[in-house]
């Protein structure tokens, strides 16, 4: 899915979101984490106690960050079951192979 099909996208592009914690806020492990981009909530992901998801279920908030956050970390759309791609990832990686 593109970034730009997914309906939730824009209301958190908008507007930077920091972490409110550096481990899981239920259950206090410390990774895998994701990271809510509506709130900064961080939560255990499904490998572990799934407290990303259970945040989502009681907020209705649908994006989600891999943590740590940098180029790596890939944005989630649990609503509709997605991973947010670059908008053109194929010019980009051409552009990286002829330089």
């Amino acid at each position: 899915m593109q970034k730009t099909e997914c309906t939730h996208y824009d209301e958190v592009v908008s507007v930077v979101v920091e972490p409110k914690a550096e481990v899981c806020q239920v259950c206090g492990i410390n990774g895998p984490l994701r990271m809510c981009a509506t709130c900064g909530f961080v939560g255990c992901c499904e490998s572990m106690n799934s407290h990303d998801t259970e945040h989502w279920k009681e907020t209705g908030h649908p994006i989600i960050r891999r943590m740590p956050l940098d180029e790596a970390s890939w944005v989630w759309c649990y609503e509709h079951h997605d991973y947010l791609r670059d908008e053109e990832p194929a010019k980009t990686s051409e552009a990286a192979s002829n330089r």
